[in-house]
């Protein structure tokens, strides 16, 4: 049950949620639909209230659902925080691929309302990366990674840091295409 308090978190309500609903499955009767008609369940006191006050008929969908849920609940500084985050977002120097990618991931699920679309936080993570991870992504794109679809390179950017991750920085093929290690690198 979520409250309102300002000590609960709205988004781990929200992600708990959809893991009960995506236990409930009915025939005919769409996912969004389930969701809207079970919500007002899960919510007590202040947030039960705050849902009985909307007008009716004003939100025919899951993401509206959510999306007015967390313009209530979600503090606003917390929102520009984040926001801000993402809009920021530099990959650090001893970052590498993968983790970068998965720090800007978590701050977007933090903040599903950061209103970016997909093409702008695209265009972030691009200009954000180190440049031989840019080059990287450029070469992987023939030339140029801002010219293709977006799909095409949000699936790019997941399989580069698929790779990153499975070798890291610490990969070295002049040493057999095994990972260094500091006895292997003593050994010289």
């Amino acid at each position: 049950m979520f409250h309102g308090l300002p000590s609960e978190d709205p988004i781990d309500h929200l992600d708990e949620f959809d893991r009960l609903c995506d236990l409930t499955k009915i025939n005919g009767v769409s996912e969004d639909a389930i969701k809207l008609r079970l919500f007002p369940m899960s919510l007590a006191d202040k947030a039960h209230q705050w849902e009985k006050s909307l007008p009716h008929g004003t939100i025919t969908t899951w993401d509206e659902c959510k999306k007015a849920f967390l313009a209530k609940f979600f503090s606003t500084g917390r929102t520009a925080k984040l926001r801000g985050e993402i809009s920021s977002f530099i990959q650090r120097n001893n970052e590498t691929f993968a983790e970068a990618w998965e720090r800007f991931k978590g701050y977007t699920s933090q903040c599903p309302h950061h209103g970016f679309n997909n093409e702008s936080l695209l265009s972030t993570l691009y200009r954000g990366c180190l440049p031989r991870y840019r080059e990287m992504l450029d070469t992987a794109s023939n030339g140029n990674f801002l010219n293709q679809d977006v799909d095409d390179g949000w699936q790019l950017v997941e399989n580069i840091a698929n790779s990153n991750g499975s070798y890291g920085e610490e990969y070295d093929r002049t040493n057999g295409a095994r990972p260094t290690t500091r006895s292997s690198q003593t050994k010289s």
